[in-house]
């Protein structure tokens, strides 16, 4: 009896464990927030009841939405309406929301519909609530209390690093951080580096890295010889820029005016821009492309079918200098040989897989035209490039590897 006794007590702590119940918040639309939804995808396929609450912010994030909706193995649930369907809401919302900003309301004033976050997570009874973006600090932390649960915020950037340390969004991000943080049960972060800066300012927070790699499943053909003259080339982000290094790499690119280039930027982008943009293409050699953006899994297909991306972050903010972007593990998962810029973020990369890019340096064009003669005169040397790329995602820079992580993380936290 004793021992059925054992394996009943045993057989309820495993139970406790894998259907657990994870409320995950997020401020932004699960299409525009691909490390939000990896944690779903992971937390729920390892046995985990998992419900997002998360709100409407742009049009084309909206459409995106309704595809990943069909596939998620996640409940989820739209929080304060939308300009499409229940604009009465998402007007009230957005009135409440400024109404707080100017009356000062911290948490409020971060989180538009703050309240039906709070509502909507209690009557849900999770038994761990994660955060994403630092609006979601002020609901995590308001459930988390009233239900007596742990709870964990992701810091995919050093957020109050986003803007500089002077501006009003970097001040206001900071009073949050520093009233909320000392809230949660543990931290991650998206690299090595925003670690470092958040265990510095909270010193008695666990913080666990959680790199932003991306699933298997989502990797496309192991990458084959380019048919075309032209090096074909890669950039790609939600809204294309100029304080992304695209003027200084273009600047760098007008050098190797005999290289036959295809340049193709993917993202929302004005016509000014556009115009701006291709007056800096000086050389009839070159051509740039312009791409709407498009869902994740057209996108790591798309970027399959070129030779280099181009992981350009010019260290404009504390963030941008520290962080790893998106664009190193996408480029290196699809097969892209990379041009990497100077950032402390990426140059710690890069001391961790040499082989993945070549370092260029945006205030020096010439390393840019240096990097691309080199590429194009040695293109079978760079298709191998590409297919060891290919292959140390298959091997190593995955998402299966790196969620074992946050899985591993939150069932000890449950355990507590």
């Amino acid at each position: 009896m004793e021992i059925i006794g054992a394996f009943a007590n045993i057989k309820g702590e495993i139970d406790k464990i894998v259907m657990s119940r994870i409320l995950i918040i997020t401020p932004k639309e699960p299409s525009t927030n691909p490390r939000m939804r990896k944690a779903a995808d992971a937390l729920a396929g390892a046995g985990h009841e998992v419900h997002v609450l998360y709100a409407s912010n742009s049009a084309w994030g909206s459409k995106a939405d309704k595809v990943i909706f069909k596939e998620a193995p996640w409940s989820f649930e739209l929080i304060g309406g939308d300009p499409f369907e229940a604009r009465i809401r998402y007007f009230f919302s957005r009135l409440g929301r400024k109404i707080s900003e100017t009356f000062g309301f911290l948490e409020r004033a971060h989180c538009r519909s703050y309240g039906a976050y709070v509502k909507k997570g209690l009557k849900w009874n999770p038994d761990i609530v994660i955060g994403h973006n630092p609006g979601a600090l002020g609901p995590l932390t308001r459930i988390a209390s009233q239900l007596n649960i742990p709870s964990l915020f992701d810091a995919e950037d050093f957020h109050r690093g986003e803007t500089a340390s002077s501006s009003k969004a970097s001040i206001e991000v900071a009073r949050l951080e520093t009233k909320l943080i000392p809230l949660v049960s543990a931290l991650t972060a998206a690299s090595p580096l925003i670690r470092k800066a958040y265990e510095e300012l909270f010193p008695a927070k666990q913080v666990t890295v959680v790199n932003n790699a991306f699933p298997l499943r989502t990797q496309p053909a192991c990458p084959k010889k380019i048919d075309a003259d032209s090096l074909q080339l890669v950039w790609f982000s939600q809204v294309v820029g100029l304080d992304r290094g695209l003027e200084e790499f273009l600047f760098g690119m007008a050098l190797a005016s005999d290289i036959q280039i295809d340049l193709t930027l993917i993202g929302l982008a004005t016509d000014e821009l556009k115009e701006r943009l291709i007056s800096l293409v000086t050389s009839g050699n070159h051509r740039i492309h312009f791409l709407s953006p498009m869902s994740e899994k057209d996108l790591l297909i798309k970027l399959n079918h070129f030779e280099i991306g181009l992981a350009i972050e010019p260290g404009f903010s504390p963030n941008n200098k520290i962080a790893r972007s998106n664009k190193l593990y996408s480029y290196i998962l699809t097969g892209c040989h990379m041009l990497v810029s100077k950032t402390k973020g990426q140059l710690q990369f890069m001391d961790e897989f040499p082989a993945s890019g070549t370092i260029i340096d945006l205030k020096d064009p010439q390393t840019i035209a240096d990097a691309i003669t080199d590429a194009f005169e040695n293109r079978d040397a760079l298709l191998e490039k590409r297919q060891n790329n290919w292959e140390l995602a298959k091997r190593e820079l995955n998402w299966e590897k790196e969620s074992r992580v946050l899985v591993e993380l939150v069932e000890t936290i449950l355990k507590q």
